[in-house]
């Protein structure tokens, strides 16, 4: 393997993580039961703007992480890089899988990187916020689903090259932002 393959590698790995634990952060303070539950807290005046702040900084950082890990320029430390890489080196195999996990979520790539090019990276004149999220609607669990199988296959590189990484438990950040949630109300 060669040292931009390890490079793509290690900056799929950042990008990933960021995406898992803005999402759970992001499900916690807007999606999940915890609106509800936590609601004098989000209405009050001591903590309203920065919960509500925080649900969309964490929302703009997953899209960013994901928009990374799918760019199209192959410039950037993306999955696209990483074929166009490993099929340098002869890796077709490995290219293969990569292209068959990934391709059932073809779709919803699409509609995250236009939202991330409109609305996060870019303030597209020709285009509303609102407008661009109801054209590319992607609900909570179709992001969930995604960013799970992108680490999948994510893993599937790393076996392949016999590479291992640490991983943080899933549901760690949610469980930290129910426990910071909790002492708000106390």
């Amino acid at each position: 393997m060669n040292n931009q393959t390890l490079k793509v590698i290690n900056d799929l790995k950042i990008s990933i993580d960021e995406a898992v634990r803005h999402r759970e952060i992001w499900w916690e303070l807007g999606y999940s039961q915890n609106r509800s539950k936590f609601k004098n807290e989000f209405a009050s005046k001591r903590f309203n703007h920065f919960l509500h702040a925080s649900y969309e900084a964490h929302a703009i950082t997953m899209y960013l992480a994901l928009g990374r890990i799918f760019d199209p320029d192959t410039r950037s430390s993306s999955f696209s890089t990483l074929k166009v890489n490993l099929r340098s080196f002869g890796h077709l195999e490995l290219v293969k899988t990569i292209e068959n996990q990934l391709k059932p979520y073809s779709e919803l790539v699409k509609k995250v990187l236009d939202i991330r090019s409109k609305t996060v990276a870019h303030s597209d004149l020709s285009h509303t916020e609102s407008l661009v999220l109801k054209a590319n609607s992607i609900t909570p669990n179709e992001l969930k689903l995604l960013i799970h199988q992108t680490r999948e296959t994510y893993y599937e590189v790393l076996r392949y090259f016999s590479l291992t990484t640490t991983q943080l438990k899933d549901g760690i950040f949610s469980e930290s932002t129910l426990n910071m949630l909790d002492q708000l109300q106390t």
